[in-house]
C-alpha cells in the first residue's frame, strides 16, 4: 500500500490575542505575496492551501502558517469522502495566487515548479536524486561485477609473471655459481663432484634460492623455495654441464620447476 496524503487547510478563525490585520501582513510576508492575496485566504471558513502531500510536508506547512497566527488543520485525504477527495484533486489556493507554487522548503511562493529564489530548493532534484543514486549504484554493481571477474581470471596470469620475475632475480646466484664452476673446469681439467671441490660454500642461497649444490660430474642442483613464490612445494632446476666441440657448455631443462616459471633457455620440451 502507498503512503497517506494529506491537505493542509487554513481557516478564517483568528484568536482574539492576534490581529487580524497583522496576520494578514504576516501571511503576505510568509508567501511574498500582497496583502490583498492573503486577506483571501481568510475569506472563506475554510481554504484548502495544499493537496496530495505527505504527513511530514504538511506538518512543515502547518508549522511556517501558524507562526503567522493563522489557524490551519491538516487533513488525511487517503480514507476521505469521496467528495472531499475529488476536491482534493483541484489546485489549492496558494497554487493558485498568481500562479505561483508553495515552495515545501522556506514556505514560500515561487513563481514556478522550479528553483526557488529564496532558499534554492530545487524540486526537480528532489525527485530525481533518488533515481540517480539508484542509476549510479547499479553502475557500481556492475563495474565491481566486472572488476571481480577480471582479478579472478587475472590473477594466476598475474601470479605466473610475478614468480618469472622472482625466480629470474633468484637464478642470478645460480648464473653466477655456474660461470666460476665453468672457470674451475677450464682451469684444473677436473670436474667437481661437491662444493668444496670448486671452492665453493656449503651453503650458497638467497631469499629465492634454498640452495646450489653441486655432484656427480659438476652437475648442480638448483632448488627454490616454495614460500616466496606461493606454491605447494621447492621446485628445482638441474644445469648439467658438457663438452660440445671443446667448448663447455651448460643445460637447465632438467629439474622439477614447470616450464611456465622457468627462464627461455631452460624449458624443457618435455613438459
Amino acid at each position: 500500500m502507498g503512503e497517506n496524503t494529506y491537505q493542509l487547510i487554513i481557516t478564517n478563525i483568528i484568536s482574539a490575542d492576534q490581529n487580524k490585520d497583522l496576520v494578514i501582513q504576516k501571511l503576505a510576508e510568509l508567501f511574498k505575496t500582497s496583502e490583498q492575496q492573503a486577506a483571501n485566504l481568510l475569506n472563506k471558513p475554510e481554504t484548502v492551501v495544499k493537496n496530495n502531500i505527505d504527513k511530514a510536508t504538511a506538518e512543515k506547512y502547518l508549522a511556517a502558517i501558524r507562526k503567522t497566527g493563522a489557524h490551519c488543520k491538516i487533513i488525511d485525504t487517503s480514507a476521505a469522502e469521496p467528495s472531499l477527495l475529488e476536491k482534493s484533486q483541484a489546485p489549492s489556493e496558494l497554487d493558485k495566487i498568481s500562479g505561483k507554487f508553495f515552495c515545501s522548503q522556506c514556505g514560500s511562493i515561487k513563481d514556478s515548479t522550479d528553483v526557488c529564489l529564496h532558499c534554492g530548493f530545487d524540486p526537480r532534484v528532489s525527485k530525481t536524486k533518488y533515481k540517480v543514486i539508484a542509476k549510479y549504484t547499479s553502475i557500481t554493481i556492475i563495474l565491481t561485477v566486472i572488476m571481480v571477474a577480471a582479478y579472478i581470471f587475472a590473477l594466476p596470469v598475474y601470479n605466473t609473471y610475478a614468480n618469472k620475475i622472482k625466480i629470474a632475480n633468484g637464478l642470478d646466484l645460480a648464473y653466477d655459481t655456474r660461470d666460476k664452476i665453468t672457470a674451475f673446469i677450464l682451469e684444473t681439467n677436473f670436474w667437481p663432484n661437491q662444493n668444496i671441490d670448486a671452492n665453493l660454500d656449503k651453503n650458497i642461497s638467497n631469499e629465492i634460492v634454498e640452495s646450489i649444490m653441486i655432484s656427480e660430474n659438476a652437475v648442480m642442483t638448483v632448488t627454490l623455495r616454495a614460500a616466496p613464490l606461493k606454491i605447494d612445494s621447492n621446485k628445482t632446476i638441474i644445469f648439467k654441464p658438457s663438452l660440445l666441440k671443446g667448448k663447455l657448455v651448460w643445460n637447465c631443462t632438467g629439474g622439477t620447476l614447470d616450464n611456465e616459471f622457468r627462464p627461455d633457455a631452460c624449458k624443457s620440451m618435455h613438459q
